[in-house]
């Protein structure tokens, strides 16, 4: 560990040497520069903290930006060709010591190149070890700040409050990167040297979780409710609770409670007493965001999350990555392509599809779990057109057989790209069949392709975004909780939400009426409704993969399911929608893959530190 912590800082050395407007970011004596010379300026300071705000990852950096491309990891993407480590390393089981992307990020070390231009070869974890000594240095150095401006419209207490705010937020939601990903891990409250010795006994998930609602309680005091125009963007009183109600509520799930979920068990039983302190940090969080100046898009504007036409940031966002020249496509280009759009439109063949299990996802437009046999029987849905009567996020989320690929742009110069035919012999089937890729029958959009994002038209002028937390997480995170601690109508102390309603606030935002009172009936019952109403609204948000991670459902659902892709075609002049199997699209997955394998490298000079469990 002591050799890893030192390759860090090695890195962290390396990365800001090669930034002379940066240069004081690192007060090493190495440097020739001391820590007065930084910390007393509140400028100098402030670049610390910004230093580990630019280090939350931003998913839409550039063209080829699959760091944490995770949804084919989960059921709800297919990677489209068996060459890239999302099939042949993550699919396949074989994590331990792969650096491979993902799975790297505990020991690579090119986690400073985002300064470099190549963001997309750093992954959270790699960067959150240079944020969070950045935000200690900052708390150790704090007060000798003594030289403030007086044109920022705050006085030096609030400037200073801020600082330190924004600074204990920072650790947290990085520290949270690392835990979410390898379970309890050292309690990195200072900067270390490199000859201190990190040979300790390993925390708990739970303790590690105490340690870092800690730090967003100090954020809570001390982060303004709102930012002045000249400052939008960065962490509010809302941004930590919203975050705490996330740790709190992984801190309640199954995996993270290895006492009453025994390794190797099937048991999925919540810590009640985590889910009560996540849903009263969900409803605070809640009362509060009005104030901070978030709100739901309504369902018209439900893009905007993604993608605009307006530079800044979505009025639903709560966590967002700060913007960049990387987030503007006058400048970038085709941010997003590398993953999302389609080999023949311009993207890469590393693009991933949605799953036909995404699609059965999403409801009948009165409600419906689609396998419900009453939808059928109640004619809410018709398997002889299955997109037709359905939940709106799915036409806007995902393209499907009969759409128009181009929505009345200009016609690309072949008749038979505009419209999707997925059926065999179809032209986009024979295209992804023919490359020797897989095919799921279904296509990226709402979420990763704004209109004219293709080699044809190239629309320039729209502003990226992808937001790590926003608001409509949020009611789903104290819908889960609630659900956990006090029923499906029980009101949470603090609030005047029950469970069921808060679901319902974000299916009505989507159109959607509220959830059928036979589905919530029960704890039990209405648990799948919530999970299924994440996969919908969090579709292709990176949140898929660590949520059946943290229910304990992956080895169910990746390990002994079956991913499937769209099976369609022409039978006695009619059309026929059925499902197939996607040969080869294998997900291996067994208890140890819950969590991921700390390094060789790192183990080897440990004697009391223990290794995740079956690594």
């Amino acid at each position: 560990m002591k050799r890893y912590y030192k390759t860090m800082l090695l890195t962290f050395l390396a990365a800001t040497a090669f930034i002379s407007c940066e240069d004081y970011l690192d007060v090493n004596p190495e440097l020739g520069i001391s820590s007065e010379e930084v910390f007393t300026d509140y400028f100098s300071t402030r670049g610390v903290v910004d230093r580990a705000n630019f280090l939350i990852h931003n998913y839409v950096y550039s063209d080829t930006d699959w760091s944490s491309e995770i949804g084919v990891m989960s059921d709800e993407c297919q990677v489209t060709h068996t060459k890239f480590p999302p099939h042949w390393i993550y699919n396949t089981g074989v994590w331990m010591n792969s650096n491979a992307r993902e799975l790297g990020g505990m020991t690579n070390e090119s986690a400073g190149a985002e300064y470099h231009g190549n963001d997309h070869q750093a992954e959270p974890v790699s960067k959150a070890f240079l944020a969070i000594r950045s935000v200690n240095s900052v708390l150790e150095n704090i007060d000798q700040l003594i030289e403030y401006p007086t044109e920022l419209g705050y006085s030096q207490k609030e400037l200073k409050d801020q600082l330190v705010g924004q600074s204990y937020f920072l650790r947290g939601f990085h520290y949270f990167q690392i835990i979410r990903r390898y379970g309890g891990f050292p309690i990195m409250n200072k900067t270390y040297s490199t000859t201190h010795d990190f040979d300790e006994i390993r925390p708990t998930y739970i303790q590690s979780s105490d340690s870092l609602v800690k730090d967003l309680d100090r954020a809570i005091q001390m982060l303004p409710e709102k930012w002045n125009d000249q400052n939008l963007g960065r962490a509010t009183k809302t941004s930590a609770r919203a975050l705490k109600a996330m740790v709190l509520l992984y801190a309640a799930s199954p995996l993270m409670n290895p006492d009453i979920n025994p390794y190797g068990s099937s048991s999925r039983t919540y810590n009640t007493t985590y889910a009560e302190k996540a849903a009263q940090a969900a409803a605070e969080a809640i009362n509060g965001y009005p104030a901070g100046g978030y709100e739901m898009f309504n369902m018209s504007e439900y893009t905007e999350n993604w993608y605009s036409r307006t530079s800044g940031f979505p009025k639903e966002a709560i966590i967002q990555a700060p913007l960049s020249r990387h987030t503007d496509p006058n400048t970038s280009g085709r941010a997003g392509q590398g993953w999302f759009l389609p080999q023949f439109a311009g993207g890469w063949l590393i693009e991933g599809q949605p799953t036909q299990n995404a699609v059965d996802w999403f409801e009948t437009a009165d409600g419906y779990d689609i396998n419900d046999p009453e939808a059928i029987s109640s004619g809410s849905f018709d398997p002889n057109a299955p997109y037709d009567n359905r939940d709106p996020r799915l036409r806007t989320l995902i393209s499907v057989h009969g759409d128009d690929m181009f929505e009345g742009l200009p016609n690309p110069g072949n008749n038979n790209i505009r419209i999707f035919d997925a059926r065999p012999g179809g032209w986009h089937y024979n295209f992804e069949v023919n490359k020797n890729k897989f095919f799921t029958g279904y296509y990226h959009k709402g979420k990763h392709k704004w209109p004219g994002n293709d080699k044809w038209n190239r629309s320039r002028g729209w502003y990226r975004y992808f937001p790590h937390i926003r608001v409509a997480q949020l009611y789903l995170d104290f819908a889960e909780a609630a659900n956990e601690a006090y029923g499906p109508n029980g009101v949470v102390p603090g609030s005047s939400l029950t469970a069921v309603q808060a679901l319902n606030i974000v299916r009505n935002r989507a159109n959607m009426p509220n959830v059928l009172a036979k589905y919530a009936t029960d704890k039990d019952e209405f648990r799948k409704r919530i999970y299924n109403e994440r996969a919908v609204e969090l579709f292709q948000e990176f949140h898929r993969w660590h949520d059946l991670r943290r229910w304990k459902l992956s080895k169910e659902i990746l390990g002994e399911g079956t991913i499937y892709g769209a099976d369609i075609k022409d039978i006695g002049g009619q059309t026929v929608y059925e499902k197939k199997a996607l040969q080869g699209a294998v997900r291996v997955f067994e208890d140890k893959h819950y969590w991921y394998p700390i390094p060789t490298s790192v183990m080897d000079i440990m004697s009391q530190f223990e290794q995740n469990p079956g690594w």
